[in-house]
């Protein structure tokens, strides 16, 4: 596809379209080896088209991984078990490490930190918008434990709000690859229950 052709898709469009090839592209072949190139040929979209918009790959993919961020599904009904809901939703999570967004996320991490600088607060709009949306399910899940008298009040203080995910995602980064079913289990029962329980 000619540049003239890729900006006759515009805005959201065309860069939902890029955002989706960047992701595809990191998952096969991985940051180090993600090309510009690649990507927009991936997207049918001219070269320039991502340059005018992205300065290198690094401005690229952590603008993708704010798009993976805030383009998940984070409805979630709680049961009122707390520990099996937040199993379902630790299981959600290490599912979307395994895939383009853990790719862009370890990419970011390892390679994409903003130097001190202007571009800290766009690092901080990164984090924020992986961070908050689990925050909100898991506070839901926990404001349903205080309802039916399983969950101590204080256990909506946003530290342990967001530890799980936090252990999760410190796992992944530490181990390169998503929390299994085992360590699932090993962060809510040694850690997390113990700490948000009622006591009777």
């Amino acid at each position: 596809m000619t540049d003239s052709t890729a900006s006759r898709r515009r805005g959201d469009d065309l860069e939902r379209a890029i955002f989706e090839a960047a992701l595809e592209e990191l998952a096969e072949v991985g940051y180090a080896n993600l090309r510009m190139e690649a990507v927009a040929a991936r997207a049918k979209a001219g070269k320039a088209s991502l340059y005018k918009r992205w300065p290198d790959r690094a401005h690229l993919i952590r603008a993708a991984a704010r798009y993976k961020a805030t383009a998940v599904d984070t409805r979630f009904e709680p049961s009122g078990d707390v520990r099996a809901d937040m199993a379902r939703v630790m299981r959600r999570i290490t599912e979307n490490q395994a895939g383009p967004g853990g790719e862009a996320m370890r990419g970011w991490v390892g390679e994409l930190r903003a130097p001190a600088g202007e571009e800290d607060a766009e690092v901080d709009e990164i984090r924020e918008a992986i961070e908050q949306p689990r925050i909100r399910v898991f506070a839901e899940i926990l404001e349903a434990g205080i309802a039916n008298g399983t969950v101590r009040p204080e256990a909506l203080h946003p530290r342990i709000v967001n530890l799980a995910p936090s252990l999760l995602t410190q796992h992944f980064l530490m181990k390169g690859r998503p929390a299994t079913e085992a360590v699932i289990g090993e962060i809510l029962d040694e850690i997390v229950m113990p700490l948000i329980t009622a006591r009777r």
